[in-house]
């Protein structure tokens, strides 16, 4: 409703578990490191527990984002199920056959798969959410899952997630075999008033706010109270106050809308003179759009000018650096600023189009060209990336080297990449053929995400190859070349 007052592209407080808008919090990267060091080392068994809406469903699905392709995973969020209907779900997400109706032959085919998988250095993940509601029958069927191993390690990991109630409902006499064996576990706590604040930021950033979208103090202030850090809470206070403020006209919440938000939130009745005000907002609305579309036009031009500058300095002999180390000066605060920056590099043009993306650090190299990305306390400027170093832009242009490892340790996991957008072109799946579909799959082969070679017949390891690039940046999987994943690609493809 109020998306395009604000200027964005879609509802960045939606409470559906997206990755592409997880804010990683030190609980948060806790949690995913908990994880990956449980899948890794062949663990078995990783307990995640939290409160409803602290995000642990979404840090689980950017973990698995996040993994080698060769590790296979499973997926089951649907806890009322039987124990035969949980293995025969589980060989389905695995792409194995579910129309056995036997205990016996499922966990057999499963295991072979298992051990195929092990054979060829691949792991396989099982991911059960909601445990909490599981039967005492299904959790001990999970438990002989467990069993599926060789003589050195587990050949299936089992990520368990629920809420707090599920360490009460592991600790019972009957269920004790599958409690010992979770050999990890970890509890997300709440966010902290400051990551609060960054949270919101972050998500707002992501669905296209160039930080003139103002929450003050006082109104984050009450935010937090309300919430107590739990980002449901906070995704349902942040939109309602974003409803009220475009009610409002207003691109600032202050303490007035948030408390208003917050009252309604409650179920508190608000007083008359409010609704009086949103009736004379209501009426004055189409001119305050209008007024407001204008103002953003002048803005923009003033904006393409100041960039016009910006690239005519970079064009310049004497701007231009070495790719050498000068000093930790990179941090820009705004995305504005940032975006400033990365049009002033050479070479950099003031394209049309944006991609929002969400790759782990390691997935930086496959992008061929300087984007933004979101750290804490801001932006930075990615020059470029390969396997062990991000080159970074500092405020002069100069260029310095980071390790991988310390860049993923300030990371929000965010990236803005600029690119020309095309005429519209149609959508790519099964059973399409041409040098397009050619095209796409010569770039999954390139960069590992499919092994069959370029043939230019979009078949199942075409479609399987697109779910990998899916998951590895944060966009939908569904093994369908949209416009966002045909951009992604010619993006890696080096396309302009």
């Amino acid at each position: 409703m109020f998306e395009k007052f604000f200027g964005l592209t879609e509802n960045p407080f939606n409470l559906t578990p997206d990755p592409k808008y997880l804010y990683l919090s030190e609980i948060h990267k806790e949690a995913i490191a908990h994880l990956r060091y449980g899948i890794n080392e062949r663990k078995g068994f990783v307990l995640l527990t939290g409160e409803v809406g602290a995000g642990k469903t979404t840090v689980c699905r950017a973990l698995l984002a996040s993994l080698p392709s060769e590790t296979r995973t499973a997926l089951i969020f649907n806890p009322t199920l039987t124990d035969i209907e949980l293995l025969q779900s589980i060989n389905q997400d695995f792409g194995l056959s579910a129309a056995e109706k036997s205990k016996k032959a499922l966990l057999d085919e499963l295991n072979a798969f298992l051990l195929t998988v092990r054979q060829e250095s691949g792991n396989a993940v099982l991911v059960i959410d909601e445990c909490q509601n599981l039967t005492p029958e299904v959790l001990e069927q999970i438990r002989l899952l467990s069993n599926l191993e060789t003589e050195k390690e587990k050949l299936l990991q089992i990520i368990m997630i629920g809420q707090p109630e599920l360490n009460t409902i592991l600790s019972a006499p009957g269920l004790r075999q599958i409690n010992d064996r979770i050999v990890l576990r970890y509890h997300m706590g709440l966010l902290s008033r400051t990551e609060v604040r960054d949270y919101i930021a972050h998500r707002l950033m992501i669905a296209g706010s160039h930080g003139d979208i103002k929450f003050t103090a006082p109104a984050l202030r009450l935010v937090y109270a309300y919430s107590k850090g739990l980002p449901r809470r906070i995704n349902a206070a942040a939109e309602r106050c974003l409803l009220i403020a475009f009610l409002k006209g207003s691109h600032t919440v202050d303490r007035g809308i948030a408390r208003e938000a917050l009252k309604e939130l409650k179920g508190e009745q608000p007083s008359r003179p409010a609704y009086r005000r949103y009736a004379l907002i209501a009426a004055a609305l189409c001119l305050a759009i209008v007024a407001g579309l204008a103002l953003m036009r002048l803005d923009f031009s003033a904006m393409v000018g100041e960039r016009e500058g910006l690239a005519k300095i970079a064009e310049h002999p004497q701007a231009r650096r070495e790719f050498i180390i000068r000093r930790d000066d990179w941090t820009v605060r705004d995305y504005a600023a940032a975006q400033g920056l990365l049009l002033s590099l050479p070479g950099q043009k003031d394209t049309d189009a944006v991609l929002n993306l969400h790759p782990a650090p390691e997935f930086l190299k496959d992008i061929g060209r300087p984007m933004i990305a979101a750290i804490n306390g801001g932006y930075c400027v990615v020059h470029h990336a390969d396997a062990n170093s991000v080159w970074l832009t500092g405020r002069d242009r100069a260029i310095f080297e980071v390790p991988l490892a310390r860049f993923a340790g300030f990371y929000r996991w965010n990236i803005a990449v600029r690119y020309r957008k095309g005429q519209p072109e149609q959508i790519y799946r099964m059973a399409d053929t041409g040098e397009r579909v050619r095209w796409i799959q010569s770039v999954l082969h390139r960069g590992g995400y499919m092994k069959v070679k370029p043939n230019g017949v979009f078949g199942v390891e075409t479609a399987a190859g697109i779910e990998k690039l899916q998951e590895s940046f944060g966009l939908k999987r569904d093994g369908v070349v949209g416009a966002e994943t045909l951009a992604l690609i010619d993006v890696i493809g080096g396309r302009p």
